[in-house]
């Protein structure tokens, strides 16, 4: 089992990215900000499968989601939760920023696996990782309203 661990460890995972809407990357202070999680090209995502050689016996892993964290960048954090958010209006994971300012927003992302040795039955690896994600920066701005006499 050690050994197990020790690849489901070396397992090239993949690491989502985290996307807001409003679009660009710039939202509003008071304003609900959407976010959502896309996985990157390279790497495993939950449900693919690693396929290796260890001790000379055919190995697969297959990650699973245990959880998302998601990191705002104002010190506030929502999850883990299985939830990959989404856009306006039916996107389940928001967040209101307070102050304006530059947030260094990502998802961390906490993998189990179950694995196969020589294609036989699946069992789960009793251990978990968690993978920060790539940060992306968030500008919060803050409007101000004026009057224009015309």
């Amino acid at each position: 089992m050690a050994d197990l661990k020790a690849q489901f460890m070396r397992t090239p995972w993949a690491k989502p990215q985290v996307t807001s809407q409003p679009a660009g990357n710039t939202t509003l202070v008071n304003l609900p900000t959407f976010y959502a999680v896309n996985w990157a090209a390279k790497g495993f995502e939950p449900g693919e499968v690693d396929r290796s050689v260890l001790r000379g016996i055919t190995v697969q892993i297959r990650p699973k989601l245990i959880g998302f964290t998601y990191v705002f960048g104002d010190g506030s954090t929502l999850g883990p939760t299985s939830s990959r958010g989404g856009v306006y209006p039916d996107g389940d994971v928001t967040h209101v920023y307070r102050t304006p300012g530059a947030r260094p927003v990502r998802v961390d992302t906490t993998f189990g696996a179950d694995f196969s040795l020589d294609g036989r039955r699946w069992d789960e690896i009793p251990s978990t990782v968690t993978v920060p994600g790539p940060t992306t920066t968030v500008t919060v701005r803050e409007a101000r309203s004026v009057l224009v006499n015309h």
